[in-house]
């Protein structure tokens, strides 16, 4: 009788055991499957990692940061609302980060001061 008591705990323990084997690898492989996906959901403006080996001096940033979200869009946007103007005045545009409106005033105003009669003489 006291042999069928043991064999029953022996059963229980290896049942139990079974269920932490199969919640550890749950647990293994939603680690290893899922969290890769959420984490990239989490980190979604950071595409490309910088390399800390080529960090200059006296800056924050290294040689491989990529720019800015948006920055070859709002250089289009420049160049597509001053067709006529050269690249000096897209690069101030663009250092100053004017919007697409404030580069269609500044260019209008550019246009006016070159229509004007010049008063000199």
């Amino acid at each position: 009788m006291l042999i069928a008591g043991i064999e029953l705990d022996l059963s229980a323990i290896g049942g139990l055991v079974k269920y932490l084997l199969v919640a550890g690898l749950f647990g293994i492989s939603a680690y290893s499957l899922v969290w890769p996906s959420v984490k990239k959901l989490l980190n979604k403006g950071d595409e490309r990692p910088s390399n800390p080996e080529f960090k200059r001096e006296g800056t924050d940033r290294c040689s491989d940061t990529p720019p800015p979200k948006g920055f070859a869009e709002h250089l289009q946007i420049i160049e597509t609302t001053a067709p006529n103007a050269d690249t000096t005045v897209w690069w101030k545009y663009a250092k100053a980060e004017l919007t697409e409106a404030e580069v269609a005033i500044a260019e209008a105003k550019l246009a006016r001061k070159s229509s004007e009669p010049s008063t000199e003489g």
